[in-house]
């Protein structure tokens, strides 16, 4: 529904000005890119102060992320999110002159399941999450995790 409703205002805008379209194209296969999709119903054994870190790893796998800064883990897969097309043309016919852009590109769907624990290796809390492409999946589970960096001063050997 969301492809179509792209598609239709991608026409209807070229229909106007007669010199812009954007086309998304949704994903042909939800074969994952990388890492193993978990479903939430694979992850209900996990309940906050029962289940423990080796129960996790045990049940769902090593295919996991772990922090060396907080105590907890992230199992990540990646999903085709699809394609897009886009293209601008410009005519001026005073000039007898034309220009046309067209570029293209792949986008996807980056989701993980975070668990966090506490000193004793027992599950604290859990969270499938959407990542965010702009950050690294490990600076994500830390601020999740609540951990806040430290301006620390430099070390000059000597």
């Amino acid at each position: 529904m969301k492809a179509l409703a792209v598609v239709f205002v991608s026409f209807v805008s070229f229909s106007v000005t007669g010199c812009v379209g954007v086309i998304a194209v949704p994903p042909l296969s939800n074969k994952p890119v990388s890492g193993k999709v978990i479903p939430r119903r694979d992850a209900t054994f996990i309940k906050p102060g029962t289940t423990t870190r080796a129960e996790v790893i045990r049940s769902l796998g090593t295919g996991y992320r772990d922090s060396i800064r907080v105590a907890a883990i992230a199992y990540p897969w990646e999903l085709p999110g699809g394609k897009w097309v886009s293209w601008g043309m410009i005519f001026v016919p005073i000039a007898n002159w034309s220009s046309g852009d067209a570029s293209s590109g792949d986008f996807a769907r980056w989701r993980a399941l975070f668990v966090d624990f506490d000193a004793r290796g027992v599950v604290t809390r859990k969270e499938f999450v959407r990542l965010k492409p702009k950050l690294t999946l490990d600076e994500q589970l830390e601020a999740w995790a609540g951990w806040v960096p430290r301006n620390t001063p430099p070390v000059i050997l000597p």
